[in-house]
């Protein structure tokens, strides 16, 4: 009898997707606008003193060592640059990690995790993995966040955790102030009982957080990534709520979860909050010239956005334009086959060259260019 696969493993996880990453042929250069990266490396020749600094920084890194399992000197910046204390913050492999701890620490037979659709997807993958209902509220048609409708149906269906993208990924909607907090007040014993996360993963290009409402709601998790503001490739998660809360969430971590290069890049960028700001400004500037622009574009529903990206809707079907972009040698995410997302296309700012590469081959595709 031959083994079967399916037998071991669990239903949820055999119906599943994997998230997938499109790998594009090195064959040719690419401007890539699909991953919500910044645009700027904070290594460049613009950073010497950084580069260098940094560099100091990881050649005193004992790699035939642990790294420090709690990242004591990393949660103390991290602390200091957010306001709170450390024992209000945990570091994470990525936000995607911390997504997957609050999962875990709230997982059990019947457990329903909720948030408005569409949104990041490894809130609902994540969820699935380990067993656990997915209760997605629809958005308006014009992506907002309809706090009554989202508050009835938490009601209907209480969850025990509730992820809110703030802003929201992949629409770009900074959703109302006053809406979100209805949903934590809710949760926060006013109807149900369950954490409520706003993901902040791009606050440095929306300009709000909710840090000053640690203190007055006890369900609340902030989550915050280094990996939108230059520094993807170190993988670095952000968890920040009341002590309490982070001491439960912090016994499923993993041990050694953050590594010791991954800490000591960190430490360095986080002595530096003007580079941040600065490359921040820029992607701003960038992302309003970029949106205006578009907005002349025949054929094109353009959505606002309070992020590092934006959501257009083409009138001509959105794989084909995707197609012609990619045949330009230009990277955006499709997301056309996503039902509520028909025909749209999420497009990361790039530097100046690389937006005028893009709007002169969208423009070309849609028939109103060379």
């Amino acid at each position: 009898m031959s083994f079967d696969l399916f037998r071991v493993i669990r239903p949820e996880v055999a119906a599943l997707r994997a998230y997938h990453v499109e790998a594009p042929p090195g064959d040719r250069p690419w401007v890539k606008l699909d991953a919500n990266e910044s645009p700027f490396a904070l290594g460049s020749a613009m950073r010497e003193e950084l580069a260098a600094e940094l560099a100091k920084a990881l050649a005193g890194v004992e790699l035939h060592r642990y790294p420090d399992p709690e990242a004591r000197e990393l949660r103390r910046l991290l602390a200091r640059d957010l306001g709170v204390t450390p024992e209000q913050v945990l570091a994470t492999n990525g936000s995607d990690e911390a997504i997957q701890m609050l999962l875990t620490a709230v997982a059990g037979p019947g457990v329903t995790v909720a948030a408005p659709v569409p949104t990041f997807v490894m809130y609902e993958l994540s969820a699935r993995v380990l067993g656990l209902r997915f209760l997605g509220v629809p958005l308006s048609d014009g992506f907002d966040l309809d706090a009554a409708q989202f508050c009835a149906a938490l009601k209907v269906v209480p969850p025990r955790l509730v992820f809110l993208a703030w802003p929201n990924n992949p629409t770009g909607r900074l959703y109302d102030v006053a809406a979100v907090e209805e949903i934590v007040r809710l949760c926060n014993g006013q109807g149900c009982e369950a954490l409520v996360v706003v993901d902040e993963a791009y606050t440095h290009y929306a300009g709000q957080t909710f840090l000053p409402k640690l203190g007055q709601y006890p369900n609340l998790v902030i989550l915050r990534t280094l990996s939108k503001i230059g520094l993807a490739g170190i993988r670095l998660g952000i968890l920040v709520a009341n002590a309490a809360l982070v001491e439960e969430v912090n016994k499923v971590r993993l041990p050694y979860n953050v590594n010791s290069l991954s800490q000591a890049a960190a430490r360095v960028v986080l002595r530096h909050p003007e580079v941040v700001k600065e490359h921040a400004s820029a992607v701003v500037r960038e992302r309003d010239r970029v949106l205006s622009r578009l907005r002349e574009v025949p054929g094109l529903t353009v959505y606002p956005s309070q992020a590092n990206f934006f959501l257009i809707r083409t009138a001509r079907p959105g794989d084909e334009v995707f197609r012609g972009l990619f045949e330009r040698g230009i990277l955006v995410r499709n997301f056309s086959r996503t039902p509520s997302l028909a025909d749209c296309l999420r497009v990361t700012i790039g530097t100046p060259e690389e937006n005028e590469a893009f709007l002169s081959a969208l423009s070309a595709v849609c028939g109103h260019g060379r």
